[in-house]
C-alpha cells in the first residue's frame, strides 16, 4: 500500500477501528482512471464525505 495502513486524509488506522477503502483521487465519475497513481487509502468516513469531489475541493467539503 503506498499510503500504509492509514487514511490519507485523517490518519485513522484499523487499530483505531477504521474501515479502509481504496479511493480515486480524481473521481472515477469525473474521468479519473483506476491506476495506482490515482488511488489512495481513505477511511470509510472520509471516503463517504469526499464522494466525487476533486482534490482542490476537499478542504471545503470535509
Amino acid at each position: 500500500m503506498k499510503d500504509g495502513a492509514k487514511c490519507n486524509l485523517c490518519g485513522a488506522t484499523p487499530n483505531d477501528g477504521a474501515k479502509l477503502h481504496v479511493d480515486h483521487i480524481i473521481p472515477w465519475a469525473k474521468g479519473g482512471e483506476t491506476v495506482l497513481e490515482n488511488l489512495q487509502i481513505l477511511c470509510e468516513k472520509c471516503n463517504v464525505g469526499k464522494s466525487d469531489i476533486l482534490p482542490e475541493e476537499i478542504e471545503q467539503k470535509i
